[in-house]
This record gives C-alpha cells, structure tokens and sequence, in this order.
C-alpha cells in the first residue's frame, strides 16, 4: 500500500474556536482548542476509522477535511493539491473527488426537494460549473441507477424527505454522495442516528459499494465496534489530539495508550461468560476543558499510569519497533 502516494494528507492540521465574553463590547477570552495539530494519512481503497469520546474532535476534523469548517493552521493534502491553497472555483472542481455522508439523516436533506432532486443537485452544480452539456434525462437516468444500486425504489424518486424513514433517508444521503463518483467518502457518523438492525443494513451496503466504486471512507463514530468492523485501520482521538493509530486487528490485539485500552474495555463481549469475567477500565475525573492550555499530554489527569513527564512535554505519536502502529504515550518511547 505504501508504494503508492496517500489519497490524502493531514498535516498539523488544527481548529481553535474564539471564546468570547460580554454582550456588547465582545473579548475573545482563550481559544477552545477543537483540532489541535493532528497529523494522518490516508491511502487508496482503504477504510480509517476516527474514533473517540462525544467532543473530542471528530466531526470538527471531517468538517475541516471537507472544506466546511475553517482551518488556523496546518495542511490538506488531496491527490497531491493543498485544499486549503485553492480558489473558491478550483476547490468546487476538487469537490467532485471528495464527498460527505452526514450525521443526521433528518436534517441534512432539504425537506423542500425529491429524493431525486437531492441526489442529483452535486451533479447539476458541477455541469453548471464546468460549462457541461449533460442533459436533465441523462442525469435522470444517472440517478435512477444509483438509487437502485442503494437499494431505493425508482417509484419513490419524486417524494419528500418526510415520507421516508430514517434508515431510507440515510440511504440518499449515500446516493447523493456517490452521485459525481467520488473517491473518498467522509462518513460523519452516518448509522449512529438510527436503530441497530438497520445499522448492520447499511453498514453492510457502504462495504459492497467501496468494492464496487473503488470509494476509499474516512469512517468517523465513537463505537469502537462499529468502527474496528467497517475499518482497515483506526485513529483514536482525545481531546483533539490523536493518541493511537493502528490497523484494526492490532488495535483490538494490543492495544498501546491507556485511553485506548479504557475504550475497548467498554465494547461489549458476545460471549456472556467473558464479559462477566473481564474487568472495565474505569477513567478518574472528567474530560478536561480544551479550553485549558496546560502543557503536557492531554489525557495526563486521567491516566493511572501518569509520570511527572507527562504533565510537562506532550508526546509525539511514534511507532512502535517497525510496524505502522504509533502511539503517543511516555510508556513507550
């Protein structure tokens, strides 16, 4: 995999929010450190999954990697072009590579168009963009393979987003995604909306489509279970850094950062006798604030295995011995 250069490139990347004070007269106060100089790769055909706690920076880095959220400082590298160095038309030409599936199936369709019109507006704005000649009934017909291929009636191509359920909205957000043939799909927690049989549904449907598009998915939810099924490797976040990249079967086998093996200790086991026998990691204190500029490695207040160390230097994430699983962890290096 590695002969070949990475579909994408993450490099320092980091988000920080103004955090502001007063009703009138506004004072940016500290910055809420969301993305705070992560660095990851992503290659052709492959499947990474982000992971980690609710506000830990997830959405904010698929946000930023889609060119929907602004960025302080840092790089995305896709196909070999920084996203962030491109003009408003040369990053609406790139944006045909690159798609989202969105969280909420509800919200993220406009209840005012058909399913056919949702699926096929990525395509009409890129035709009006580039100046191309492709016609309403080619674009039709476009859309109609599509929904068949998600697993959506053509008969239900002129109804509303309130007359689906949530399970067949997700799916024309997946239709909608694949509509200018992408080659990377972010996936922003696209199944943690919905019920669990259903999940398994549409997971199974992203799988087959990824064969059958050649689709490469930066997967992002806080299932470690979800994500070590769908993913070929795994990042773990915390407090907007990443403490821990590995492929999933090296995650799940030996697991390095203590916040990694706490995450895994809270995946259920199907089998009743050794889930009772196992024991949980349970984590002293709360999350703190990515607010706080205190040095050292973020997860240090909450870490049984902590060294003074680790509350004055931030780790870096390197690997361990020669493989590609990295860790940034004190214990380690």
């Amino acid at each position: 995999m590695n002969e070949i250069a990475p579909l994408l490139q993450v490099k320092n990347l980091s988000v920080h929010f103004p955090v502001e004070k007063g009703i009138i007269f506004r004072k940016t106060i500290g910055w809420l450190k969301a993305v705070d100089d992560i660095s990851f790769e992503i290659w052709p055909g492959e499947s990474v999954g982000l992971v980690g706690e609710s506000g830990c920076g997830k959405s904010t880095t698929a946000m930023a990697i889609a060119r929907l959220q602004s960025v302080n400082q840092g790089e995305i590298v896709f196909q070999g072009r920084n996203l962030l160095a491109l003009s408003d038309s040369e990053l609406c030409k790139a944006r045909k590579d690159f798609q989202v599936i969105f969280q909420d199936p509800y919200s993220s369709l406009d209840p005012r168009m058909t399913a056919l019109d949702s699926i096929a507006e990525p395509m009409r704005i890129q035709a009006k963009r580039s100046g191309s000649s492709i016609g309403e009934k080619e674009i039709t017909a476009h859309v109609y393979e599509i929904m068949d291929r998600v697993g959506l009636s053509r008969q239900f191509a002129n109804r509303y987003p309130h007359e689906f359920s949530g399970g067949q909205r997700q799916r024309i957000g997946i239709a909608r995604a694949l509509a200018l043939s992408p080659k990377l799909v972010i996936a922003d927690e696209p199944v943690s909306a919905l019920d669990v049989s259903i999940q398994s549904q549409l997971l199974n449907l992203m799988k087959d489509l990824q064969g059958e598009f050649g689709l490469t998915y930066l997967f992002i939810a806080h299932n470690l279970a979800v994500v070590s099924y769908f993913s070929d490797r795994i990042i773990v976040m915390y407090l907007g850094t990443i403490v821990e990249i590995a492929s999933s079967i090296d995650l799940y086998r030996e697991p390095f950062h203590p916040y990694t093996k706490a995450l895994l200790s809270a995946v259920p086991i199907p089998d009743p006798k050794l889930e009772r026998e196992r024991s949980r990691i349970l984590l002293k204190g709360d999350v703190p604030s990515p607010i706080s500029t205190r040095m050292g490695c973020p997860f240090a207040d909450r870490c049984s295995q902590a060294m003074d160390r680790c509350t004055r230097e931030r780790p870096m994430l390197l690997p361990i011995g020669s493989s590609d699983h990295r860790v940034a962890c004190y214990l380690y290096h």
